[in-house]
């Protein structure tokens, strides 16, 4: 597992590391991530099937609403 997570953070800091160099404007933001999405979507959809690929992103898009819901329950008050 820790050559796994290891893996996972090299990989990251080198591609967040490109992306960055690509982007200049808040739109480029924007663009670089769209594109980062069409890469992991064709990664997925190689290597698990269409079927699978939509199961993961529906749970992606279902954590943003319980995060969203969360931090509505939650907001933190200043005493």
């Amino acid at each position: 597992m820790d050559e796994k997570i290891v893996k996972i953070n090299d990989t990251m800091t080198a591609l967040e590391k490109v992306a960055r160099s690509q982007m200049k404007t808040d739109e480029d933001k924007l663009l670089v991530a769209s594109a980062l999405m069409a890469v992991t979507r064709n990664l997925y959809v190689e290597t698990l099937g269409p079927r699978d690929t939509a199961h993961i992103f529906a749970t992606i898009v279902d954590s943003f609403y319980l995060m969203e819901e969360m931090l509505e329950q939650y907001k933190p008050t200043i005493h």
